[in-house]
This record gives structure tokens, sequence and C-alpha cells, in this order.
């Protein structure tokens, strides 16, 4: 069997808009970590006001959404028999890839710093092996590598995960989760999928709770549990 792959969709991970950097919220919290504002990843807990202007504010600012569903996927059995691959898509088209091997920081403000490098150097560490690392400038390039994906949206047909889990083992395509807070997928992101389910009757889970509950039907059904 290969590795169980995901993707975490349109991730609400990205550094400060220029247009904001003057923000005084922005500039407050800047000063706070002594850092430029460009150098900062956009917190909605931080920037809240400043993101008023900014477009699809609703789906953006959120970096803890990537930070918990890492943690849980990375912390299980099967994440630890090198068998799940993760890819993080993130706010402007970019993908990036987790080592399957990667400590995350548990604490968010080290991921914070870890996430504002990445989006600069496009990898982490910056020198030696990376254990995080840009391998697509958009999600049409990841789908021609990859394949379309199995997309967990809404809207989707009716579905359990062990239905998710083995159409994924069985295909070997990865599964799309959206790593944002409110809102919905683009088109496109829609467009690129061969497969689109809902789990748990369209209930509104976080990204991290549908993560885990496919993960672990991968487990039962590979004996882990």
């Amino acid at each position: 069997m290969g590795a169980l792959t995901f993707i975490l969709l349109e991730s609400s991970l990205e550094r400060v808009p220029r247009e904001i950097w003057s923000h005084p919220q922005v500039v407050k919290s800047a000063r706070r970590y002594g850092l430029s504002p460009k150098d900062m990843l956009l917190d909605k807990s931080l920037h809240y006001n400043a993101m008023a202007q900014l477009v699809e504010k609703w789906k953006r600012g959120r970096p803890d959404i990537v930070h918990v569903t890492l943690l849980n996927i990375l912390d299980t059995p099967l994440a630890s028999e090198g068998l799940i691959d993760i890819y993080i898509h993130v706010y402007d088209g970019r993908v990036f890839r987790v080592e399957p091997d990667t400590r995350i920081p548990k604490n968010y403000e080290r991921f914070r710093g870890l996430m504002a490098q990445l989006l600069e150097v496009e990898r982490v560490p910056p020198s030696g092996r990376p254990l995080i690392y840009k391998t697509h400038d958009s999600l049409e390039e990841f789908v021609e590598e990859h394949g379309e994906y199995i997309l967990l949206w809404e809207r989707g047909r009716d579905s359990s995960p062990e239905y998710v889990a083995v159409r994924a083992l069985y295909t070997g395509l990865p599964i799309g989760i959206g790593a944002f807070p409110r809102g919905d997928f683009k088109r496109s992101t829609i467009r690129l999928s061969s497969e689109r389910y809902r789990i748990m009757g369209g209930l509104p889970l976080k990204a991290w709770s549908v993560a885990g509950r496919i993960v672990y039907a991968v487990e039962r059904l590979l004996g882990y549990v």
C-alpha cells in the first residue's frame, strides 16, 4: 500500500499583505515581536481590525487551522509508520510538502515564525535537508503530477470516513480538505477534484476533525486499532 495523501486546500496561511503594512494594529504587533510587518503571518487574532479592508477577509488570517491539523495528523500511528504524505496549498496558490518525520512545533508562536520563514524562502530549514518545502507553484501543477483529488466538501455526495478511506487507498488519489475558516472553495478548486464527498451528514467539521476521522478509518482498515 502507498501512503495516504492529504492536501490542505486554500489554507488560510499567508504573510501580512502590503496594503495593510501601515495599519496601526499591524505596526503594533510587528513591534511586539521585533519584526517587519512584511515578515509576519497574517493572523486574525492580531490583525482583526486591519483585515477589514482585505478581499475575502472571512477566509484569511487563520494559520492556527493548519497548525492544529498538522499536529493531529502527524501524531498518529499511521504517520509514525511513514504512511501519510501531507501537502499544504496556501492562499497565494503555492503547494508545499511536509515530510512525514517533521516535528511541528506545539507552541503556536514558534509555528507562526516557521511558516513565515517558509513562505519567504520556500523551505525550512533554510539549509540542509528540508522538512517542509515548495513542490508546485499552483494547484494545477500539483494535479498534473498527482492526479485529481478526492474533495471533502459540505455539498458533496453523502459518504462515510470509511468509504472515503477505501477510495483513497484503492485509487491512490490525494484527499483534499479545506483549511480555511468560512466560505466555500473556489470554483477552480472544485473543478480539479474527481470525486466529491461529505461525511457526517455535511456537518461543518473543522479541518483537523475531518482529517482525524479519515486517518482513524484507515488505521482501522489496516489493523492499527
